[in-house]
């Protein structure tokens, strides 16, 4: 995480975090919906889909472990595609075989901001007039967690830079690659988007929270662009 930290929004919003603390907290499923402006609307945030292709595997005996070097081999493994008997396995012949997973991350807390001050990233959100940067990072944070969990009981999970690549993944053969919860259409990398998350421990529906703390205020300051 760097170490500015801005958001733009519309004056009076940023007026009203500023004098009385008050901000809205969304969510990621909520990110969805088509009735939010350019720049914050995405109906496949915390999706995406990682797949494999398998053109030709040919293993003679599944004991030797030269094959687990194989990536088609550990990507049999990893997706959970074929079980092979190991007592059985003789010259096995593998061919044409795509392999696919996708990732729906489950609803969480989010509050974006951007790393970059600029009236160029301003112009990536919709309707947004106002920078404000907050200068108290940890501070910030830890009271907006406290306003939260005296809501909802929550973890706070830090704060992570969004990734700007494809929500199709090729998979890497080592993990899962990028957090689903964490990804962004390269369209929208000039916007240099981080994200807090605090994820519920209920697993009932979570929503956007309107919420206020009087200190936050003390944190953050208008920034002229």
């Amino acid at each position: 995480m760097g170490k500015q930290m801005f958001r733009y929004s519309t004056a009076r919003f940023n007026s009203v975090l500023m004098t009385l603390g008050v901000i809205r907290i969304g969510t990621l499923h909520d990110f969805r919906r088509i009735e939010h402006r350019t720049g914050i609307r995405d109906p496949k945030e915390g999706k995406k889909n990682i797949t494999h292709y398998i053109d030709s595997l040919f293993i003679s005996d599944l004991n030797d472990p030269t094959y687990r070097k194989s990536i088609d081999f550990r990507a049999l493994e990893t997706f959970s595609a074929i079980r092979i008997d190991k007592a059985k396995a003789r010259n096995v012949t593998i061919k044409n075989i795509g392999l696919s997973r996708p990732f729906d991350h489950p609803d969480c807390f989010i509050l974006c901001t951007s790393r970059f001050c600029s009236k160029e990233t301003m112009r990536q959100f919709e309707g947004a007039e106002s920078c404000l940067e907050i200068v108290g990072i940890e501070d910030f944070y830890r009271a907006l967690t406290e306003t939260l969990n005296s809501i909802t009981h929550v973890i706070f999970r830090g704060i992570h830079k969004v990734k700007y690549q494809s929500r199709e993944e090729v998979w890497n053969g080592r993990d899962w690659g990028a957090h689903p919860a964490l990804i962004n259409d390269p369209a929208f990398e000039a916007q240099g988007e981080l994200r807090a998350i605090w994820q519920p421990t209920a697993r009932t529906p979570i929503g956007p929270i309107i919420t206020g703390n009087y200190k936050l205020g003390d944190f953050c300051r208008i920034v002229s662009l």
